[in-house]
């Protein structure tokens, strides 16, 4: 096999971000001596060593001049130094290098998911579990376990109910108050863009009957007048704003547990979207949360941190006296985000023509255009990345115009970016249903990345037509990744976390077989929807680290890269196409060369390794369990 190996000099430009990694991490000193021995090995011209060495493995590398191999070696920060066949890369090292048989499994570059509230999301594991609840009498049931077990005036939190796994009745304050007498309660819909919350949290929130509807926002009520209990997108701050706030141990345990979840579903990278409406939250995680787990070195995966918009110059104060990305590798910031509109299921996402279902309704503008316009011109101008949520049809057709309308890219308009090329990366978040051709041509021209999430099609597709009608709901309209892609606009991959599960390997799964997924007419929706399994994956790897700003860093496995690799019992991509139940399960996931999950199904080989091509894939299957490396994160 035609390797890929390091040149001569391919170690200079490591020096400075090796010495500056370790010398922001004063406390590692493990780092600290690993950098030196780094940089000695380069300064006596020695080439810098090489801390670990994977082998007997498929891997899909993503990159199109070497799309292959089955092993690389990596440094001691991380790095990757070459990738190539087994017995090239069991030729490097020395007797200290530690040599990992992956025993003929299949590896990826570790999957970036574009799109994640992280705290939310594992804040959310530790609350009611309403998603799949199928009936009011569960709902019910769900609520009062949650609110035995709790304290008077202790707030119940949960999310996940979705409407139409019941018939499609909201739940109400009806529904909840008998159950929960002393606790205020509010649980989400399954988008966060809609709400029940009881009468107790109606009483603290100081919201009667008299409340009206906030710009943006809906509170709804009976034909009575009488409140129901049911707040979509900026009506929920009026209940919201009134629960206590966590604290930074709070956030700190919320990030380790989302963090855990995310690599034991194969992450390395996460785009986090953060608080985006609530701006002191969003910078107080930042701030406080995120950089002290960068410094501290506990943070166990990498993040790009999202801010809200209308922080736009605080951000590019950070960045000016910052840079874009700690020392240590892990974190990134440079992103801001914003809501066009708001979501399908909620019927607050912009369309320009009614809802089927509710003619009275075209959705809601989350953001005032005029306000969107001046922020996001603004913002262009001092090189930050801009995200703009858009669901439907409309939203998207504004904001494409919206990008279009920018000014030129110019050479001071890249430091939002990792890459030394000048380039405007705006996104839009979801693009989820397109008014026809001239919006793909809209958004290829605007030169922006589409974050689509293919997993909310699963929790859409029973209600898709009902809201649309069979015309805008039909593939390349709705869910649009295939036509996107066909388009030549980049697409990224993201699963929204917590509105749909954390499953990149369902998400691949469902973009692949989308065209077979039955409407409630009984039809199929397809053909023109599905993508192919290698696209799926790009997405989540190649795509992400576009998405993300990182493409020099992550998404990829090549020689300088972060040694950010997933491993999968067997061939991912020869499974998409199957049966979910046949998609191979995470065996371990890496970040900077280490073991992030699990570390015991791989005993390190003896460093006398023969330097042959070791025997293939064993007949039994490969366990859950990980790694024997270090699983310290760094």
């Amino acid at each position: 096999m035609a390797g890929i190996r390091p040149s001569k000099y391919a170690w200079l430009p490591l020096c400075l971000s090796i010495l500056g990694a370790a010398l922001w991490l004063p406390k590692d000193t493990d780092r600290v001596t690993a950098a030196w021995q780094q940089v000695l090995h380069l300064a006596i011209g020695a080439g810098p060593s090489i801390a670990s060495v994977y082998f007997n493995a498929t891997i899909w590398t993503g990159n199109a001049e070497a799309p292959t191999a089955e092993g690389f070696a990596c440094s001691p920060d991380g790095h990757i130094l070459a990738v190539s066949s087994s017995a090239d890369i069991l030729a490097m090292g020395n007797h200290l290098t530690k040599r990992v048989d992956l025993q003929g499994s299949f590896v990826t570059p570790g999957l970036i998911d574009a799109h994640v509230h992280m705290l939310i999301g594992g804040s959310t594991l530790h609350q009611i579990v309403l998603r799949g609840i199928a009936s009011k009498a569960d709902f019910v049931a769900a609520v009062q376990d949650a609110a035995v077990k709790a304290s008077p005036g202790e707030w119940l939190l949960g999310h996940g109910w979705a409407e139409a796994n019941w018939g499609g009745d909201l739940p109400s304050i009806t529904w909840v108050d008998h159950v929960t007498p002393k606790n205020p309660m509010m649980l989400s819909r399954m988008d966060m863009h809609m709400a029940v919350v009881n009468s107790e949290a109606l009483r603290v929130a100081g919201l009667s009957d008299s409340a009206e509807s906030p710009p943006g926002g809906r509170v709804d009520k009976d034909t009575e007048g009488k409140l129901t209990g049911i707040l979509a997108d900026h009506a929920m701050t009026l209940v919201s704003q009134h629960i206590p706030k966590q604290t930074h141990l709070d956030k700190h345990r919320a990030l380790q547990t989302a963090a855990r979840h995310l690599l034991s579903k194969g992450v390395t990278t996460a785009c986090d979207m953060g608080a985006v409406q609530d701006s002191a939250d969003a910078w107080d995680t930042l701030d406080n949360v995120y950089v002290p787990a960068a410094d501290e070195g506990t943070l166990p995966m990498r993040l790009m941190a999202m801010v809200p918009l209308p922080t736009w110059r605080k951000l590019h104060d950070w960045v000016l006296s910052r840079g874009k990305s700690h020392p240590g590798g892990r974190l990134h910031w440079g992103g801001l985000k914003d809501f066009a509109d708001g979501s399908l299921g909620s019927r607050t996402a912009l369309m320009h023509q009614p809802y089927t279902d509710d003619p009275s309704s075209r959705g809601v503008r989350l953001t005032p255009k005029e306000t969107l316009q001046d922020m996001v011109t603004a913002a262009d101008m001092t090189g930050l990345q801009i995200a703009l949520h858009a669901i439907g049809d409309r939203a998207n057709d504004e904001v494409a115009a919206l990008y279009r309308s920018l000014p030129p890219v110019t050479g001071g308009n890249s430091m939002n970016s990792t890459s030394s090329i000048p380039v405007r990366r705006h996104r839009v978040e979801h693009a989820q249903h397109l008014s026809g051709p001239q919006a793909l041509e809209a958004l290829r021209e605007a030169g922006v990345v589409a974050v689509t999430n293919p997993l909310h099609l699963m929790s859409d597709v029973d209600i898709m037509e009902a809201r649309l009608g069979k015309g805008r709901a039909k593939p390349g309209l709705a869910f649009p990744s295939r036509a996107l892609l066909q388009a030549g606009v980049a697409v990224a991959f993201g699963s929204d976390w917590p509105v749909m599960p954390a499953e990149p390997l369902a998400t691949m799964h469902t973009a692949v077989n989308s065209d077979n997924l039955t409407l409630p007419s009984g039809s199929l929706w397809g053909p023109g929807a599905s993508v192919s399994p290698e696209e799926a994956l790009r997405a989540h790897t190649v795509g992400g680290a576009v998405a993300c700003n990182l493409e020099s860093e992550v998404g990829v496995l090549r020689p300088g890269m972060r040694a950010d690799f997933s491993v999968f019992q067997h061939n991912l991509l020869g499974s998409l196409t199957g049966d979910l139940s046949a998609i191979p399960e995470v065996v371990a996931t890496f970040v900077d060369g280490q073991c992030s999950f699990g570390c015991s199904a791989f005993p390190l080989a003896p460093s006398n390794a023969p330097s042959a091509t070791p025997s293939k894939a064993p007949s039994t299957p490969l366990s859950t369990a990980a790694f024997s490396q270090s699983s310290q994160p760094r």
